[in-house]
């Protein structure tokens, strides 16, 4: 589960075509010695942020976002010595102009910022304290606490507003600032300026790191004018493949949801729940349709991320990598949401790997899995849904969390069998050794996203109702 995306090719069980061994629908120019020469010149940086920027207008539909991306990746590229410091403050410039016209929104995200500056100086000026010891502990601890106290307060009154703003607020930074706090030993820079990078990035992100903490951005960051250049190749590269996958998944959807009038999988549950089910046929087509198109928005999502993040120099690995491609449950959980699944090893399984059961190795990695993918996967999910727990209250928003938590509970145990299944000497075959593991890989997860709505409008006998249904069982 803590393998990293391996960034080269798997091993070829067939012969491609001589003709089409080395074609690429996207050159590679980041290996091209005289594109690399190129812009490293003052002419050629100013070429390289002009197709960025060009391509993220149209990527995003907003020539204002590109035009602001472009001016701070701008300084980043031609004073490449105020780099750390432009992308610290450049992500509060970004916080105050947002909430400009939102005063308690703003204010609370401020005060966010400035609690992550302080827990993080605790840490690291205090690191034989408990809470130096423990520090993220602490942080989703109080977390959590924050949330109970705020779901006690009463509707239209002042605390309440402060107290779900301040929630919202926290919500948005707590994994960032996670991070922060589990960088205090890894050699820190004498100033804050890559921890402050690393509160929601220039980039953008979820509410999952993109990537992981100032730690990683240290080991990863161009120290050459030619690594520079490299790392921004990669992300003209990167984001012309987001563009290419926009324009496929936006052709996709209309040919089979408008033109072909196939039901999405929330649609076909819908109908399923309201009794008038859709054909049988289609239900397993909408599911079969929604987890390619899952794998289409996050691969989009995370390229626009990390190539921006790219060109600001800092060479992160992609956060989807050929996913199709995987043949065990595991491999697929790690190239689908690479950074996602970081965040689950770093904060839940290594501290329960590295705690308990030490002397039981199974018994040690299945309840180091189940510490990731069931219980951090359950708090995650449930704590970035903060408006549900304000709307419905704290008891019912965890009785509508019930079909996503045996989502976890299987998907934990799917992953801790992937884990202790010994591998076995891969058939020399393509179809006996990649494709059908892979067909396997994915009929699990398109079976196991009947559980993953994300509106939580439905029980979770609805669901379980509709997966039986798949397989002509009325319940």
């Amino acid at each position: 589960m803590d393998s990293i995306v391996s960034t080269t090719e798997p091993p070829k069980l067939w012969r491609v075509p001589s003709v089409l061994a080395g074609f690429r629908l996207i050159p590679p120019i980041d290996r091209f010695p005289a594109v690399v020469s190129a812009v490293q010149t003052p002419w050629g940086k100013v070429a390289l942020l002009a197709v960025f920027g060009l391509e993220l207008s149209l990527l995003q539909h907003d020539s204002f976002f590109a035009a602001a991306m472009v001016l701070f990746l701008g300084l980043v590229t031609l004073m490449p010595e105020y780099r750390r410091f432009v992308l610290a403050l450049s992500p509060i410039a970004i916080a105050i102009w947002s909430n400009l016209r939102i005063p308690l929104q703003l204010g609370m995200t401020l005060a966010v910022i400035a609690l992550g500056v302080v827990l993080y100086l605790l840490a690291m000026q205090q690191p034989k304290s408990h809470f130096g010891r423990r520090p993220v502990l602490y942080l989703l601890s109080g977390f959590s606490l924050l949330i109970a106290a705020a779901c006690w307060t009463q509707p239209r009154t002042i605390a309440y507003q402060w107290l779900w703003a301040f929630v919202g607020a926290l919500a948005s930074y707590v994994w960032f600032i996670a991070y922060a706090l589990t960088d205090r030993t890894s050699k820190p820079s004498g100033d804050l300026t890559l921890e402050l990078t690393a509160f929601r990035p220039l980039w953008g992100s979820t509410n999952t790191p993109f990537p992981k903490g100032a730690a990683y951005l240290r080991r990863i960051e161009a120290r050459t004018s030619e690594q520079l250049a490299i790392a921004q190749l990669k992300g003209i590269k990167l984001l012309t493949w987001a563009a290419v996958l926009s324009l496929f998944a936006a052709g996709w959807n209309w040919f089979f949801h408008a033109y072909l009038q196939i039901p999405t999988s929330s649609q076909a549950l819908a109908q399923s729940v309201q009794g008038a089910p859709v054909a049988w046929h289609l239900r397993w087509v909408s599911l079969v349709l929604a987890f390619f198109e899952s794998i289409l928005s996050i691969s989009v999502m995370g390229h626009q991320f990390i190539a921006i993040c790219r060109v600001a120099g800092f060479n992160a690995l992609r956060n989807t990598y050929k996913p199709l491609s995987s043949t065990t449950l595991s491999e697929f959980f790690n190239r689908y949401y690479y950074y996602f699944k970081e965040l689950l090893v770093d904060f839940f399984f290594y501290p329960a790997f590295l705690r308990y059961f030490k002397g039981r190795r199974k018994v040690r990695l299945v309840f180091a899995t189940f510490a990731a993918a069931f219980v951090g996967n359950t708090v995650f999910h449930f704590t970035r849904d903060w408006q549900i727990i304000r709307d419905k209250g704290l008891i019912s928003a965890m009785v509508s969390y019930e079909a996503s938590l045996l989502y976890c509970f299987v998907l934990a145990i799917g992953l801790s069998v992937s884990e202790l299944r010994k591998r076995k000497p891969q058939p020399v075959s393509f179809v006996h050794g990649r494709l059908i593991p892979a067909i396997g890989v994915g009929l699990f997860y398109c079976l196991l996203n009947v559980f993953v709505i994300e509106e939580r409008r439905y029980a979770l006998i609805d669901h379980l109702r509709f997966f039986a249904s798949l397989f002509f069982v009325h319940i």
